[in-house]
């Protein structure tokens, strides 16, 4: 009995020593290519900041769309995807025929891959949507781009990477009429572009790259898919793009969208060699949240 007490007083004080293990995260997602996706530790001024964004809204007494499109948003900017799905989930049960969070959770579907549900949402979306132009509102309450455009954006990034680039195209054509500042328009061009390339209307893709030039009017001449144009149109050269030399790991999501661009360039030209070994090095980057690289994805050959 003796023996018994003492060997469960060493057992328990053993036990109180041990450090306790740290929580293995969940993947957020899984990859197009099996593996699973792992969201980056928010620092923690901006977990601080996402839970008071969140406790403020929730403190009202009856949420509207836009409180849930601002709860999901918070949650994304710490790479909760998966919870941001379940809030705009939450609204719609509250406002079923909400195209604005149906575009959201659309949205957000692409980024998880699944792609069956981005479409199901977006499709509703834009048959509930009115024709008249709305625009979103970002985090500061500035206008940004119109539902419209951005239903129609990701129905067309849906298509691509579903590899039916002819639809693609179609939904791209409608993204690009209903956008009205350049970066949307660069956008929608930029995958328009790639839809027709890739469904072998070269001519309509060099008519839709013409108009990027370096006087094009944005307000960012950074801006990835304007300067992934640039390339397109012949106005800059592969090495004004990108420095494709630097590490991928030290890139960061502009960088790795631009890395993409220049892929689909040298692809465009007759260089799948090459292109594959961008491909790979995109996918190294670790911005799968990214849409060039869950079209890296899908794209690159082992």
């Amino acid at each position: 009995m003796r023996y018994t007490i003492f060997a469960i007083t060493i057992a328990a004080l053993t036990g109180c020593s041990q450090p306790k293990r740290e929580a293995i995260p969940e993947p957020e997602t899984t990859g197009f290519s099996g593996q699973p996706l792992y969201s980056r530790p928010a620092d923690s001024i901006a977990t601080v900041r996402n839970d008071s964004l969140i406790k403020a809204v929730r403190s009202k007494s009856q949420l509207s769309e836009d409180d849930y499109i601002a709860i999901g948003r918070s949650l994304v900017t710490v790479g909760q995807f998966r919870k941001a799905v379940e809030k705009y989930t939450e609204g719609l049960a509250r406002f079923p025929d909400s195209y604005k969070l149906l575009r959201y959770r659309g949205h957000r579907y692409i980024n998880l891959r699944e792609l069956d549900n981005a479409i199901a949402d977006l499709t509703r979306a834009a048959a509930l949507m009115p024709e008249a132009p709305e625009f979103e509102l970002d985090a500061t309450g500035k206008q940004g781009a119109s539902f419209q455009h951005q239903v129609w954006y990701h129905i067309g990034l849906y298509h691509f990477l579903k590899r039916d680039y002819v639809k693609g195209a179609e939904a791209c054509e409608k993204s690009l009429a209903t956008a009205y500042v350049g970066t949307d328009k660069a956008g929608a061009s930029d995958w328009l572009y790639n839809c027709y390339m890739r469904s072998g209307q070269k001519e309509k893709a060099m008519a839709v790259a013409k108009p990027f030039t370096e006087d094009f009017e944005i307000d960012n001449k950074d801006y990835p898919y304007y300067r992934r144009l640039l390339l397109f149109n012949g106005v800059i050269q592969p090495g004004e793009l990108v420095d494709a030399t630097k590490p991928p790991a030290e890139m960061d999501l502009n960088d790795m969208t631009k890395l993409y661009g220049l892929a689909n360039f040298h692809l465009y030209s007759g260089d799948s060699a090459a292109a594959n070994i961008l491909y790979k090095n995109v996918l190294q980057a670790n911005h799968w949240q990214g849409f060039a690289y869950a079209c890296a994805e899908l794209d690159v050959k082992e």
